[in-house]
């Protein structure tokens, strides 16, 4: 893991949330988006946005936790709520963004 982190320099978000047990990029990275919109590729753009904005949200929860403005129940919590909401989603892209999400 920790070489791809060390490969991921340009895409510390994706290396960021590997770290922490979370899915991280999947699809394409942000490189990929002009290349993808040009080949009219317009819903692997809007999967990719939808799950970097989630691994963001997972990993704005994990700061709050760490820097003491939630709590560990708050943060479970939160972390449960989503999950939820994904298991409930039906798209390709959710069930493996929750496949790829370490228990």
């Amino acid at each position: 893991l920790l070489g791809s982190v060390l490969d991921g320099v340009g895409r510390p978000l994706d290396a960021l949330a590997q770290l922490m047990g979370l899915p991280g990029k999947i699809g394409m990275d942000g490189s990929a988006v002009w290349g993808a919109y040009q080949d009219g590729r317009l819903e692997d753009i809007w999967r990719y946005c939808e799950t970097d904005v989630v691994n963001t949200h997972l990993v704005y929860l994990r700061f709050q936790l760490m820097r003491g403005a939630l709590t560990q129940a708050q943060h479970d919590a939160q972390i449960k709520a989503v999950r939820a909401t994904l298991e409930k989603a039906d798209q390709p892209h959710w069930q493996e963004f929750l496949a790829r999400w370490a228990a």
